[in-house]
């Protein structure tokens, strides 16, 4: 199984899947099987709580995940980010070719996991994750630390000519075709938005190219999903 070399400290905790398991959202029951939480439990060395999971829409809609959230029925909400400062709760997203983009406030120990597709990205959901961290923690948006995972990346992603309308600096045209280049979009917003262009880490894996990773692009619809997972660990407050 390839290794996401977690950058943030050692009281976070975070984690990309590869296609050893297959983490596609049952609807019906969205909790984890045995076979995927065995997975998570052989990676990480230690049982999960069970996450709060999201029925991910390309939307720029983000979850907070706080206490009085945590005492009510959980609630599948159509939803493509989560935000929280509980430590022992995990964050999960499912990809197969978006963009994971885990972020960190090491000031007041809120953590964020995003979903990020071309839709996402045109709605600016990042955006709007650093707005809900500003207005619940007080975050300095130069605080944030950020890492982007496995997506796929601008030598694979073909789109249409009307993707110039949204990302026209962010286009590459070979041999007639447009690639959009999901990563620098991604990293563009976020050094608008006040992140420093030093604390935004990229993995720089391309999820179409590596067959390790499903890729929707490469597969279609037997493309399973990888789960991207961050948790704040009980009891650490390491910076």
């Amino acid at each position: 199984m390839p290794v996401f070399n977690n950058p943030f400290p050692a009281n976070i905790t975070a984690f990309i899947s590869d296609r050893t398991v297959d983490f596609t959202l049952n609807k019906n029951n969205p909790d984890l099987t045995k076979k995927q939480r065995e997975l998570l439990l052989n990676q990480l060395g230690f049982d999960l709580p069970e996450p709060r999971p999201i029925l991910q829409v390309h939307s720029d809609k983000i979850v907070i995940v706080d206490e009085d959230s945590l005492k009510k029925r959980p609630v599948l909400h159509k939803a493509d980010g989560l935000i929280t400062r509980i430590p022992g709760q995990p964050l999960v997203i499912r990809t197969a070719d978006c963009l994971p983009v885990f972020m960190y406030d090491p000031e007041n120990k809120g953590i964020g996991l995003i979903h990020v597709g071309r839709r996402g990205a045109a709605n600016n959901i990042l955006r709007e994750a650093v707005s809900q961290m500003k207005a619940e923690w007080q975050t300095k948006t130069k605080a944030i630390k950020v890492c982007l995972g496995p997506a796929i990346r601008s030598c694979c992603y073909k789109v249409g000519e009307e993707f110039q309308e949204h990302f026209p600096e962010d286009l590459t045209v070979k041999d007639g075709r447009y690639y959009l280049d999901l990563i620098q979009v991604c990293k563009s917003q976020l050094v608008d938005l006040g992140l420093q262009d030093k604390s935004i880490l990229d993995r720089g894996i391309c999820t179409c190219c590596d067959k390790s990773y499903f890729s929707y692009r490469r597969e279609g619809e037997s493309a399973g999903r990888m789960i991207s997972l961050m948790m704040l660990r009980e009891g650490q407050t390491k910076k």
